[in-house]
């Protein structure tokens, strides 16, 4: 691999990796890249792999090389020196158990020299007054703010100048990215070279960053944001009134148009959890005329409200940021509404008590060939899953279709390496013989009874892993009150509570969605099962995944084979690569879909998993296991 980057710098060209776990790739990359002296960005996927780089293998390259790193992280993870000031004056807690960790942020903000908020010990990762203590893109006041000289977004950017390798994550990229060409905003500081680890996530978090969103949530925001600083800054009691009478107006305006666009969903199937997300279409035809007379009377609302803020903004640059906001939620809003731009999908999202109109790219390909493929850059794409067999032939195609690598005229090195782990030795799948179709009324309960009979074998310590929180929700129903073991539920806490809690246990059954598919590492026996329930493939009646369906049969392609194929094949290898994590990791791997054996495409996920026993018995996973264990010399600790 170290070659294959080595030649790619050279020709000032583009490589795509997948690498297997184990292999060693961030060496691999980073080596070759700093002693060629540019300056290098690496986005990862995840705050674990960013931990890795800086705190394993950095100190091992600086034993031979010298540079400088740094790393960054979106707005949101900074304290914000105008807002915390603002918030000490006039403290409000959404939540009274909120009020005993704020005390251990007041110790940690005299004295931090990053403002990172991962400094705060024990602070939760759901901790709802932090939005008070930091800054969002929108709420920045950037130079126009008194402590713009100590902010800790400053202070960060300045390192990452001066800084030989900048280590960053996909959101940020894509955030500056989107913002980088309307020539405001930026943060991330220009290189010649751009390696995406992790880069299999990365056609989803482009589509997020280059559409539109407008949610209730959103415009609550606004409000409340709004109301403190009129609160905040004591304004002369008639136009403080008025101004709170509009915000009631907007307040309601909003309601009525979010219940109008919900009205239009069709209802939770049997089944289906009230806070599961439901998306559908937003279709010219199918925007009614109380959605469309709601619709336009929230945007003028806030393009009054705009105009409003930017009337008292003119001595308060908060309230003028205010004004940008309002007009800008307003216009976005009767962009999406317009439905009448065809390289785009319009889609509503119901999750919880929020209602999210998106405006989402359908082609990623023509955006990002201005932005990010033109040969300024060198490019580096690596995962774990990257690739899906073609035959005999491993294809790229998938991923590079996505990205617009395909149609970007660049030539495109391709490279495809084994994980260094002996799946043979450390790995069993089993696929039972008997089970009925995902769609038959039975799937549920006999996913239940094949989970059981695995949970036992493995004597817990398993990750129970489903496409639909339906699905989940049945079997822990069927399966929960009969496992003698500690069983925990996705939702029932934070996600890393969740993990915590399960590596501490030593022998739980998790159960979760696919939140938990990837970004998730259990070292050692506390995971010695990976369970899913069906093949994940992506429903058809997603608006993205429609849209996209749709464009490739307009081209006159097969999108079942050059789309969602693929798609299921890589995030399946992200689902069981949760198992194997070390050389001395082992476990049982199971797919309780009988598609992988009675369909054809089956062969084509089978193929792409590593090499490893398959067996219908489960008396043979019990062997597999007992033989592991007594190999075994003795329990083995996590690192760290």
């Amino acid at each position: 691999m170290a070659r294959a980057v080595i030649q790619t710098l050279l020709e000032a060209g583009c490589l795509v990796v997948e690498a297997g776990t184990g292999t060693g790739k961030t060496l691999a990359y980073l080596l070759p890249i700093l002693l060629q002296g540019q300056k290098v960005i690496v986005s990862t996927g995840t705050k674990n792999l960013q931990e890795q780089i800086l705190h394993k293998d950095l100190p091992i390259l600086k034993k031979h090389l010298s540079f400088k790193a740094a790393v960054m992280k979106g707005r949101a993870n900074y304290l914000c020196w105008d807002r915390y000031r603002r918030f000490l004056r006039q403290p409000e807690f959404p939540f009274r158990d909120e009020i005993e960790p704020f005390e251990k942020i007041r110790k940690w903000a005299e004295k931090t020299p990053t403002g990172d908020r991962a400094e705060v010990p024990g602070l939760p990762d759901d901790y709802a007054t932090w939005r008070e203590l930091s800054a969002t893109a929108e709420q920045c006041l950037g130079t126009n703010c008194e402590d713009f000289e100590i902010c800790f977004v400053t202070r960060m950017r300045r390192a990452a100048q001066e800084a030989h390798l900048v280590v960053i994550n996909h959101a940020l990229f894509f955030a500056d990215l989107s913002v980088r060409e309307a020539g405001f905003g930026e943060v991330i500081p220009r290189a010649h070279t751009l390696v995406f680890d992790e880069a299999h996530g990365l056609a989803d978090v482009a589509t997020d960053y280059f559409g539109i969103q407008v949610s209730t949530f959103r415009i609550a925001e606004l409000i409340y944001d709004a109301r403190r600083s009129v609160k905040f800054q004591s304004l002369s009691s008639e136009p403080s009134r008025e101004i709170k009478r509009e915000l009631e107006s907007l307040e309601q305006l909003s309601h009525r148009f979010f219940q109008a666009v919900a009205a239009t969903a069709t209802p939770n199937r049997a089944g289906e959890r009230a806070d599961e997300a439901r998306r559908f279409r937003l279709r010219p035809e199918q925007i009614s005329a109380d959605v469309k007379e709601a619709g336009e009377g929230l945007a003028e609302r806030l393009r009054g409200f705009g105009a409003r803020f930017a009337e008292l903004g003119r001595k308060e640059e908060s309230l003028k940021l205010l004004a940008e906001r309002g007009a800008k939620t307003g216009e976005e809003l009767r962009s999406i509404l317009a439905v009448d731009d065809a390289d785009y999908v319009y889609w509503c999202e119901q999750r919880g008590r929020g209602v999210f109109l998106h405006q989402s790219p359908i082609d990623l390909g023509p955006i990002l060939a201005e932005r990010l493929l033109h040969p300024d850059h060198v490019l580096v794409f690596t995962s774990a899953t990257l690739a899906a067999r073609r035959g005999r032939q491993w294809s790229f195609n998938y991923f590079k279709d996505a990205l617009g690598l395909s149609q970007s005229g660049r030539p495109v090195h391709e490279l495809k390496l084994d994980s260094s782990f002996d799946f043979s030795e450390q790995a069993i799948l089993y696929l039972p013989a008997r089970m009925p179709a995902p769609e038959h009324p039975e799937f549920c309960r006999s996913v239940a009874e094949e989970m059981e009979r695995i949970v036992k074998v493995t004597r817990g310590r398993a990750f129970l892993l489903f496409t639909s929180w339906r699905n989940l929700t049945r079997v822990h129903d069927l399966l929960a009150d009969r496992l003698p073991y500690p069983v925990l539920l996705q939702g029932e806490q934070p996600r890393s509570a969740l993990l915590q809690e399960f590596k501490e246990r030593k022998n739980a059954v998790l159960f979760a969605t696919q939140s938990f598919w990837e970004g998730v590492d259990v070292v050692g026996p506390a995971l010695s099962a990976v369970v899913i329930d069906k093949l994940p493939f992506a429903a058809p009646t997603e608006p993205v995944v429609e849209a996209r369906i749709e464009r490739i049969k307009k081209l006159g392609g097969d999108p079942f084979q050059s789309y969602q194929v693929p798609a299921a094949v890589i995030a399946l290898k992200q689902g069981l690569g949760r198992l194997i994590r070390t050389r001395e990791d082992f476990g049982v791997l199971s797919v309780l879909d009988p598609r992988l054996r009675t369909r054809p495409y089956g062969k084509i996920f089978l193929d792409s998993l590593p090499e490893m026993p398959q067996t219908a018995s489960l008396e043979e996973v019990r062997q597999f296991f007992a033989e592991r264990e007594a190999e075994a010399p003795a329990p083995r600790r996590k690192p760290g």
